[in-house]
């Protein structure tokens, strides 16, 4: 690795407001990452926002983040043209805050991959590109972004996806194979660390947005069928969304006020505390690109019920866990059943070591720091 640190300017296509907001959260560990080798700074950009000025932050202290919105609103019916206007409005801002870029890396393809073209264009620097979209059909299925995304991508010096089966995807579009590197997410196993204690806590945990596709009600719904086996075990489900109120309305219906907590959004701190409460998590969602919650669980010890689909088989297998073939609330209550029945078969500390092995935060930000320094060669060729 080279010993001079590049200069890395990042452009996410969302990042989180605090630290009870995990939008985009996965991109500060991708910065917590790079880091200790880089000097990185954020721009994050927006059509629509409260302020039309550039601030800057100290985020937690670690590195410098630049907010800015081009407009308080704009007319629905005029957008494509105000993202002309914020696409060279955005430039004129990040040139403005006169630091020095070696490299550009984008989070998302569709805007910022725009925005990190338009300006490697302008400042003849490389630019890399990390797709997370899942499922990606949203970019691949619609015409216009489908032939934008399939643009931008080929021009990148530079794709990572976030699993295996999210590159087959962006292949399928047309991007070459030989130039989507898999990366996997990073995750901070210092944050979330095993508990030297191995006890039974007899609860089940679930964390995730609450929306059907994420699975919160299914799991409510074969956690009661569970309990009429186990009175004893209980269940927490943290996390907001739309079908937060039918989950209530299911929790009321059936008394389970007494075995259900909901616990709303958390803290990452507040999740690894849930975490060594728990037993297990289950995170029955329909598609993850690659699912940072089952992950981070992992990395506390912890064994996972998912759903064999998009990126969940890349990491559990039958010794970190159970993969559902259907989405059925039959199938992941016998899941339950067989988890609490064989819970003493799973080494905690062996599912975290395979955790801080394939994406601990010190080995993931050293792999990409020589990634960057590759890419930039190749560039100045």
């Amino acid at each position: 690795m080279n010993s001079q640190r590049k200069n890395v300017l990042v452009l996410p296509e969302l990042f989180p407001k605090d630290d009870k907001d995990w939008t985009g959260v996965f991109v500060v560990d991708y910065l917590a990452a790079i880091k200790p080798y880089t000097q990185l700074w954020v721009f994050y950009s927006r059509l629509t926002g409260d302020s039309q000025k550039v601030t800057k932050e100290s985020f937690r202290g670690c590195f410098d983040v630049y907010r800015w919105s081009y407009k308080k609103k704009v007319n629905k019916l005029l957008k494509p043209l105000f993202y002309v206007l914020w696409f060279h409005h955005t430039i004129k801002q990040v040139i403005a805050q006169d630091r020095t870029i070696d490299i550009i890396h984008s989070h998302g393809t569709i805007l910022n991959g725009t925005l990190a073209y338009l300006l490697s264009r302008k400042l003849r620097v490389p630019f890399v590109i990390t797709e997370h979209t899942g499922p990606f059909s949203k970019i691949s299925k619609p015409f216009v972004k489908r032939h934008w995304a399939k643009f931008i991508l080929k021009r990148a010096d530079k794709v990572f996806a976030v699993s295996n089966h999210l590159k087959n995807e962006i292949v399928q579009i047309g991007v070459s194979s030989s130039q989507v590197q898999v990366t996997f997410n990073p995750v901070d196993t210092e944050l979330f660390y095993l508990d030297k204690v191995e006890k039974s806590n007899k609860n089940i945990l679930f964390v995730s947005r609450l929306e059907p596709f994420k699975g919160g009600l299914r799991t409510v719904k074969a956690f009661h069928k569970f309990s009429q086996l186990h009175a004893d075990w209980g269940l927490t489900l943290c996390g907001e969304g739309p079908e937060k109120q039918a989950i209530i309305d299911y929790i009321r219906k059936n008394s389970l006020q007494h075995r259900v907590l909901l616990k709303g959004m958390l803290t990452k701190l507040e999740y690894h505390h849930e975490l060594s409460c728990s037993d297990f998590l289950v995170f029955p969602s329909l598609h993850e690109s690659f699912g940072l919650i089952p992950v981070e669980a992992m990395s506390s010890g912890l064994p996972i019920i998912a759903i064999n689909s998009s990126a969940m088989p890349e990491y559990i297998h039958q010794s970190n866990g159970i993969l559902l073939q259907t989405d059925s609330i039959e199938e992941l209550t016998d899941a339950m059943l067989e988890m609490v029945g064989s819970l003493g078969n799973y080494k905690p500390s062996d599912i975290r070591r395979e955790v801080v092995e394939r994406f601990g935060i010190d080995n993931f930000g050293r792999k990409l720091v020589i990634d960057y320094e590759s890419v930039i060669k190749r560039f100045k060729r």
